[in-house]
Protein backbone atom coordinates (compact mmCIF):
# COMPACT_ATOMS: atom_id res chain seq x y z
CA UNK A 1 0.00 0.00 0.00
CA UNK A 2 1.69 3.43 -0.96
CA UNK A 3 0.89 6.42 1.21
CA UNK A 4 0.99 9.52 -0.63
CA UNK A 5 4.08 11.93 1.01
CA UNK A 6 1.63 14.59 2.78
CA UNK A 7 0.34 11.69 4.87
CA UNK A 8 3.59 9.91 5.30
CA UNK A 9 5.22 12.80 6.81
CA UNK A 10 1.65 12.94 9.18
CA UNK A 11 1.73 9.20 10.37
CA UNK A 12 2.42 9.25 13.84
CA UNK A 13 1.53 6.08 15.87
CA UNK A 14 -1.97 6.37 17.80
CA UNK A 15 -2.31 8.55 20.89
CA UNK A 16 1.21 10.55 19.49
CA UNK A 17 -0.98 12.53 16.99
CA UNK A 18 -4.71 13.67 16.76
CA UNK A 19 -6.52 11.62 14.85
CA UNK A 20 -6.11 11.42 11.09
CA UNK A 21 -9.06 9.16 10.23
CA UNK A 22 -12.77 8.78 11.77
CA UNK A 23 -13.68 5.07 11.57
CA UNK A 24 -17.74 5.00 12.37
CA UNK A 25 -18.68 1.51 13.62
CA UNK A 26 -17.52 -1.41 15.30
CA UNK A 27 -17.00 -4.98 15.44
CA UNK A 28 -14.70 -6.95 13.04
CA UNK A 29 -14.76 -4.79 9.99
CA UNK A 30 -14.32 -1.03 11.93
CA UNK A 31 -10.91 -3.06 13.82
CA UNK A 32 -9.92 -4.68 10.51
CA UNK A 33 -9.86 -0.85 9.40
CA UNK A 34 -8.17 0.51 11.99
CA UNK A 35 -5.98 -2.28 11.72
CA UNK A 36 -4.74 -1.74 8.06
CA UNK A 37 -4.98 2.17 8.61
CA UNK A 38 -1.98 1.20 11.99
CA UNK A 39 0.08 -0.85 9.33
CA UNK A 40 0.96 2.25 7.58
CA UNK A 41 0.84 4.53 11.07
CA UNK A 42 -2.25 6.27 10.13
CA UNK A 43 -3.77 7.17 13.61
CA UNK A 44 -7.55 6.68 13.72
CA UNK A 45 -10.53 7.33 16.39
CA UNK A 46 -12.98 4.82 16.40
CA UNK A 47 -16.88 5.94 17.09
CA UNK A 48 -19.70 3.65 18.11
CA UNK A 49 -22.59 4.07 15.25
CA UNK A 50 -25.09 4.72 17.91
CA UNK A 51 -23.34 7.91 18.99
CA UNK A 52 -21.22 9.21 17.13
CA UNK A 53 -23.22 12.06 16.53
CA UNK A 54 -22.84 13.03 20.32
CA UNK A 55 -19.10 12.06 20.23
CA UNK A 56 -17.61 13.14 17.08
CA UNK A 57 -17.47 16.70 17.31
CA UNK A 58 -17.34 19.18 13.77
CA UNK A 59 -14.09 20.52 14.96
CA UNK A 60 -12.49 17.35 15.22
CA UNK A 61 -13.64 15.82 11.39
CA UNK A 62 -12.03 18.75 10.22
CA UNK A 63 -8.58 17.59 11.84
CA UNK A 64 -8.92 14.13 9.85
CA UNK A 65 -8.78 14.25 6.01
CA UNK A 66 -11.24 11.26 5.98
CA UNK A 67 -14.29 9.37 7.82
CA UNK A 68 -14.62 5.60 7.30
CA UNK A 69 -18.23 4.03 7.69
CA UNK A 70 -17.60 0.81 8.68
CA UNK A 71 -20.83 -1.42 7.85
CA UNK A 72 -22.97 1.24 9.83
CA UNK A 73 -26.91 1.27 9.67
CA UNK A 74 -28.10 3.38 6.35
CA UNK A 75 -29.19 6.39 8.71
CA UNK A 76 -25.95 6.82 10.38
CA UNK A 77 -24.30 6.44 7.01
CA UNK A 78 -26.60 9.19 5.50
CA UNK A 79 -25.63 11.29 8.49
CA UNK A 80 -21.96 10.54 8.33
CA UNK A 81 -22.32 12.18 4.46
CA UNK A 82 -23.71 15.32 5.96
CA UNK A 83 -21.23 15.72 8.73
CA UNK A 84 -18.14 15.56 6.01
CA UNK A 85 -19.89 17.24 3.44
CA UNK A 86 -19.87 20.13 6.34
CA UNK A 87 -16.67 19.64 6.90
CA UNK A 88 -14.92 19.36 3.52
CA UNK A 89 -13.15 15.63 4.37
CA UNK A 90 -13.40 12.63 2.23
CA UNK A 91 -15.85 10.13 3.08
CA UNK A 92 -15.30 6.33 2.53
CA UNK A 93 -18.40 3.75 2.99
CA UNK A 94 -17.46 -0.13 3.57
CA UNK A 95 -19.71 -2.71 4.24
CA UNK A 96 -19.66 -6.61 3.78
CA UNK A 97 -23.02 -8.69 3.28
CA UNK A 98 -25.11 -10.77 1.63
CA UNK A 99 -24.60 -9.00 -1.72
CA UNK A 100 -20.68 -9.10 -1.36
CA UNK A 101 -18.43 -6.20 -0.44
CA UNK A 102 -19.28 -2.82 -1.25
CA UNK A 103 -16.48 0.22 -1.02
CA UNK A 104 -17.73 3.92 -1.68
CA UNK A 105 -15.06 6.90 -1.99
CA UNK A 106 -16.59 10.28 -1.78
CA UNK A 107 -13.61 13.29 -2.14
CA UNK A 108 -15.51 15.74 -0.58
CA UNK A 109 -12.22 17.37 0.83
CA UNK A 110 -10.80 18.12 -2.98
CA UNK A 111 -13.97 18.06 -5.24
CA UNK A 112 -17.05 20.16 -3.90
CA UNK A 113 -18.79 18.56 -7.11
CA UNK A 114 -18.03 15.42 -6.64
CA UNK A 115 -21.55 13.00 -5.66
CA UNK A 116 -22.26 12.20 -2.37
CA UNK A 117 -23.67 9.20 -0.10
CA UNK A 118 -27.35 9.89 -1.18
CA UNK A 119 -27.08 10.46 -4.94
CA UNK A 120 -27.29 6.86 -5.64
CA UNK A 121 -27.67 5.04 -2.78
CA UNK A 122 -26.77 1.19 -2.69
CA UNK A 123 -28.44 -1.76 -1.70
CA UNK A 124 -28.89 -2.32 2.25
CA UNK A 125 -27.13 -5.16 3.56
CA UNK A 126 -28.83 -4.55 7.06
CA UNK A 127 -27.64 -7.40 9.24
CA UNK A 128 -28.21 -10.29 6.50
CA UNK A 129 -25.24 -12.53 6.66
CA UNK A 130 -22.02 -12.34 4.68
CA UNK A 131 -22.01 -15.28 1.84
CA UNK A 132 -18.63 -15.79 2.74
CA UNK A 133 -17.06 -16.17 6.06
CA UNK A 134 -17.01 -13.20 8.27
CA UNK A 135 -12.96 -13.24 9.15
CA UNK A 136 -12.14 -13.01 5.38
CA UNK A 137 -14.86 -10.84 4.21
CA UNK A 138 -14.14 -8.47 7.20
CA UNK A 139 -10.07 -8.57 6.23
CA UNK A 140 -10.70 -8.03 2.70
CA UNK A 141 -12.98 -5.28 2.91
CA UNK A 142 -11.17 -3.31 5.78
CA UNK A 143 -8.01 -3.59 3.45
CA UNK A 144 -10.01 -1.82 0.77
CA UNK A 145 -11.56 0.88 2.71
CA UNK A 146 -7.95 1.75 4.56
CA UNK A 147 -6.82 1.72 1.15
CA UNK A 148 -9.28 3.56 0.06
CA UNK A 149 -9.11 6.30 2.89
CA UNK A 150 -5.54 7.07 2.03
CA UNK A 151 -6.24 7.56 -1.62
CA UNK A 152 -9.89 8.62 -1.62
CA UNK A 153 -8.60 12.20 -3.20
CA UNK A 154 -7.36 11.16 -6.33
CA UNK A 155 -10.11 8.28 -7.21
CA UNK A 156 -12.92 10.55 -7.55
CA UNK A 157 -16.44 9.36 -6.15
CA UNK A 158 -16.80 5.41 -7.40
CA UNK A 159 -18.34 2.18 -5.99
CA UNK A 160 -15.91 -0.70 -5.85
CA UNK A 161 -17.89 -3.44 -5.84
CA UNK A 162 -17.14 -7.49 -5.44
CA UNK A 163 -20.00 -9.71 -5.20
CA UNK A 164 -17.77 -12.98 -4.22
CA UNK A 165 -14.36 -13.05 -3.02
CA UNK A 166 -13.36 -15.70 -6.06
CA UNK A 167 -15.14 -13.60 -8.63
CA UNK A 168 -14.63 -10.22 -10.66
CA UNK A 169 -15.22 -7.00 -9.36
CA UNK A 170 -16.40 -3.69 -11.09
CA UNK A 171 -15.34 -0.12 -10.54
CA UNK A 172 -18.05 2.82 -11.38
CA UNK A 173 -17.97 6.27 -11.23
CA UNK A 174 -21.03 7.77 -8.92
CA UNK A 175 -22.31 11.25 -10.61
CA UNK A 176 -23.53 13.55 -8.54
CA UNK A 177 -27.83 13.98 -8.69
CA UNK A 178 -28.97 17.59 -9.33
CA UNK A 179 -31.69 17.12 -7.40
CA UNK A 180 -30.37 15.81 -4.34
CA UNK A 181 -31.39 17.58 -1.47
CA UNK A 182 -28.29 15.86 0.40
CA UNK A 183 -25.67 17.52 -1.31
CA UNK A 184 -27.17 21.05 -2.14
CA UNK A 185 -25.73 23.58 -0.65
CA UNK A 186 -25.36 24.92 1.90
CA UNK A 187 -24.34 21.39 2.85
CA UNK A 188 -21.35 21.17 0.19
CA UNK A 189 -18.27 22.48 2.01
CA UNK A 190 -19.96 26.20 3.78
CA UNK A 191 -17.78 28.18 5.71
CA UNK A 192 -17.04 26.88 9.06
CA UNK A 193 -17.60 29.72 12.14
CA UNK A 194 -17.43 28.33 15.58
CA UNK A 195 -19.43 29.99 17.53
CA UNK A 196 -21.95 30.05 20.91
CA UNK A 197 -25.00 28.83 20.79
CA UNK A 198 -26.80 31.51 21.84
CA UNK A 199 -30.24 33.12 20.52
CA UNK A 200 -30.20 36.41 21.65
CA UNK A 201 -29.50 39.36 19.92
CA UNK A 202 -26.66 42.19 20.77
CA UNK A 203 -27.18 45.48 21.59
CA UNK A 204 -25.21 46.59 18.62
CA UNK A 205 -26.92 44.48 16.13
CA UNK A 206 -30.30 46.33 16.63
CA UNK A 207 -30.24 48.08 13.39
CA UNK A 208 -29.87 44.90 11.74
CA UNK A 209 -32.49 43.01 13.72
CA UNK A 210 -35.62 42.91 11.08
CA UNK A 211 -32.76 41.20 8.25
CA UNK A 212 -31.31 39.05 10.52
CA UNK A 213 -34.95 37.92 11.81
CA UNK A 214 -35.98 36.78 8.62
CA UNK A 215 -32.39 34.99 7.99
CA UNK A 216 -33.37 31.41 6.89
CA UNK A 217 -30.86 28.52 8.67
CA UNK A 218 -30.94 24.93 8.46
CA UNK A 219 -30.20 22.70 10.95
CA UNK A 220 -28.22 19.31 11.37
CA UNK A 221 -30.80 17.73 13.30
CA UNK A 222 -35.08 18.22 12.56
CA UNK A 223 -36.31 19.75 15.85
CA UNK A 224 -39.92 19.05 17.37
CA UNK A 225 -42.05 22.28 17.28
CA UNK A 226 -45.37 20.56 18.35
CA UNK A 227 -46.34 17.41 20.82
CA UNK A 228 -49.47 16.15 21.94
CA UNK A 229 -52.14 14.00 22.17
CA UNK A 230 -55.57 14.34 19.12
CA UNK A 231 -58.00 13.17 22.06
CA UNK A 232 -56.16 15.10 25.49
CA UNK A 233 -54.82 17.59 23.90
CA UNK A 234 -51.45 18.83 25.63
CA UNK A 235 -49.62 16.09 28.23
CA UNK A 236 -47.06 17.12 30.06
CA UNK A 237 -44.67 13.68 28.83
CA UNK A 238 -45.10 14.92 25.13
CA UNK A 239 -44.49 18.93 25.55
CA UNK A 240 -41.45 18.02 27.21
CA UNK A 241 -40.51 17.15 23.71
CA UNK A 242 -41.00 20.49 21.94
CA UNK A 243 -37.71 22.09 20.88
CA UNK A 244 -35.60 18.74 21.45
CA UNK A 245 -33.99 16.78 18.47
CA UNK A 246 -37.09 15.49 16.61
CA UNK A 247 -35.32 11.53 16.74
CA UNK A 248 -35.79 12.02 20.74
CA UNK A 249 -39.85 11.77 20.22
CA UNK A 250 -39.39 8.55 17.33
CA UNK A 251 -40.57 6.29 19.55
CA UNK A 252 -43.22 7.49 20.94
CA UNK A 253 -46.07 5.43 19.84
CA UNK A 254 -49.02 6.10 21.98
CA UNK A 255 -50.54 8.79 24.66
CA UNK A 256 -48.74 8.05 28.11
CA UNK A 257 -52.10 9.50 29.44
CA UNK A 258 -54.79 7.66 27.79
CA UNK A 259 -52.93 5.12 26.05
CA UNK A 260 -54.23 5.71 22.32
CA UNK A 261 -51.89 6.02 19.56
CA UNK A 262 -53.01 9.35 18.32
CA UNK A 263 -49.74 10.93 19.07
CA UNK A 264 -49.48 14.16 17.13
CA UNK A 265 -45.57 15.23 16.20
CA UNK A 266 -44.79 17.93 14.16
CA UNK A 267 -40.68 18.82 13.60
CA UNK A 268 -38.82 21.15 10.95
CA UNK A 269 -34.72 21.45 10.40
CA UNK A 270 -35.54 25.13 9.13
CA UNK A 271 -36.16 28.09 10.79
CA UNK A 272 -35.62 32.14 10.40
CA UNK A 273 -33.54 33.24 13.09
CA UNK A 274 -36.69 35.20 14.66
CA UNK A 275 -38.37 31.90 15.11
CA UNK A 276 -35.14 30.45 17.02
CA UNK A 277 -34.62 33.68 19.04
CA UNK A 278 -38.24 33.02 20.36
CA UNK A 279 -38.09 29.37 20.78
CA UNK A 280 -34.72 29.05 22.58
CA UNK A 281 -33.84 32.53 23.75
CA UNK A 282 -31.05 32.06 25.71
CA UNK A 283 -30.79 28.30 25.94
CA UNK A 284 -28.74 26.40 23.52
CA UNK A 285 -30.51 24.63 20.28
CA UNK A 286 -29.79 21.05 20.58
CA UNK A 287 -28.33 20.55 17.45
CA UNK A 288 -24.76 20.32 15.99
CA UNK A 289 -24.35 23.34 13.63
CA UNK A 290 -26.88 25.36 11.60
CA UNK A 291 -26.38 26.13 7.74
CA UNK A 292 -27.16 29.35 6.08
CA UNK A 293 -26.63 31.44 2.55
CA UNK A 294 -26.12 34.72 3.59
CA UNK A 295 -24.62 37.47 0.64
CA UNK A 296 -24.56 34.09 -1.77
CA UNK A 297 -21.90 32.13 0.39
CA UNK A 298 -22.51 29.26 2.14
CA UNK A 299 -22.10 29.08 6.03
CA UNK A 300 -21.78 26.42 8.71
CA UNK A 301 -22.32 27.64 12.30
CA UNK A 302 -20.45 25.13 14.27
CA UNK A 303 -23.25 25.16 17.81
CA UNK A 304 -21.18 22.44 19.86
CA UNK A 305 -17.95 24.55 19.47
CA UNK A 306 -18.07 25.75 23.40
CA UNK A 307 -19.35 22.32 24.59
CA UNK A 308 -15.90 21.43 25.65
CA UNK A 309 -13.61 23.85 24.13
CA UNK A 310 -14.48 27.26 24.78
CA UNK A 311 -11.23 29.13 24.06
CA UNK A 312 -11.57 30.98 20.64
CA UNK A 313 -15.24 30.98 20.06
CA UNK A 314 -16.97 34.38 18.80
Amino acid sequence: MNVPASQRAAAKPAGLDPARVAVVGSGPLAAEVVRNLGLVGIPAAVHAAADFWQTLRLADLQDCYCAVAAGIPLEARRRLNALCQVAAVDLVCVSSGAHGITVETFPFGSDPGCACFECEVPIDDGAVASPVPDPIASSIAGALAAAAALHCASQGARRLYAPEVNEASTLVPLARRDDCRACASPLRTPRVIRTRNRWTGRDFLAAEAPALEAQLVRLSDAVVTACDCEGCGPVAALTALVNRPAVEAAGIHACPNCGAGKVRIEASDTFSLGELTERFGRGPVPVKFALAEIGGTAVCFDLEATARDPAGVA
